[in-house]
């Protein structure tokens, strides 16, 4: 599976890409009920990189809102995820290869959840003990994602746009922080884009792609199954500040990013 030029110009001129179906149903099953038994505690899973659970969700009364990090580092069955040819072959198109693993997440939004908000943001300034700011997203939907159930949105071009702050400057307060920056040219059109997909299509976004999402009006959960990617020449430029990544400290500073915890695709 291959991407057209005109996709890749796409992706390369909005920082963004809705793309073809990779998972099939089978598939998609099977990475469904791997969540629900992590989360109901069924198999194990660090504590430190699950941020809550149904259990105690329940106990407070609450529905529960969820993102695991790191999975295919302690889950076999999310790490054949990595040896889909067809991503690999996507991914290839859009980055240098070869291409390798950053992280992995996935995030549950509950029925009727309104609050389950994802401010805007970009994840470079999350990453950049690793560089050049060339990392990217490929965001895989185990469910349809709609506007309705609280989809991905994207500004596109903003990752041209040269936002000088840090991550702790962020105000987690207020989710459209980040749309009031002084350094977001005055002529910008920030209206956002819906990237709606069914159940086993991928999007892509690039690592300075301002993005976000909003609660889930309807009575069906919305997961998704995230593989954030780096281009073969990605090296360390910084050090490790977040237990929950890979541990970059392994990494030679200045060197590429390889290695065990920073598998490459497969290729097709």
């Amino acid at each position: 599976m291959r991407l057209s030029r005109e996709q890749v110009a796409f992706y390369r001129e909005h920082g963004y890409l809705v793309g073809p179906r990779v998972l099939d149903d089978a598939q998609i099953d099977r990475l469904r009920a791997r969540i629900a038994d992590i989360l109901e505690r069924r198999v194990p899973f660090p504590d430190h990189l699950l941020g809550e659970t149904v259990e105690k969700s329940k106990a407070k009364g609450q529905l529960p809102s969820f993102k695991l990090v790191n999975i295919f580092r302690h889950d076999a069955i999310f790490e054949e995820v990595l040896h889909h040819p067809d991503i690999a072959s996507l991914a290839g198109c859009l980055m240098t290869g070869p291409v390798r693993v950053w992280e992995d997440q996935m995030i549950y939004k509950p029925p009727f959840d309104e609050k389950a908000v994802l401010a805007w943001h970009q994840d470079y300034p999350y990453w950049n003990q690793v560089g050049p700011a060339e990392l990217g997203t490929c965001w895989i939907a185990l469910d349809d994602a709609t506007a309705e159930n609280g989809c991905m949105q994207v500004i596109p071009r903003s990752h041209r746009w040269k936002l000088d702050y840090t991550r702790e400057e962020v105000d987690a307060s207020d989710p459209d922080w980040l749309l009031k920056h002084p350094g977001i040219p005055k002529d910008a059109d920030i209206t956002p884009h819906y990237c709606e997909v069914k159940a086993g299509h991928v999007h892509f976004h690039h690592c300075q792609t301002i993005h976000g999402s909003r609660g889930n009006k309807t009575g069906n959960p919305r997961r998704s199954y995230i593989l954030h990617l780096m281009p073969g020449d990605t090296r360390r430029i910084g050090d490790a500040w977040n237990p929950r990544q890979g541990d970059v400290g392994t990494i030679p500073m200045g060197e590429v990013v390889r290695g065990p915890l920073y598998p490459e695709l497969a290729p097709a």
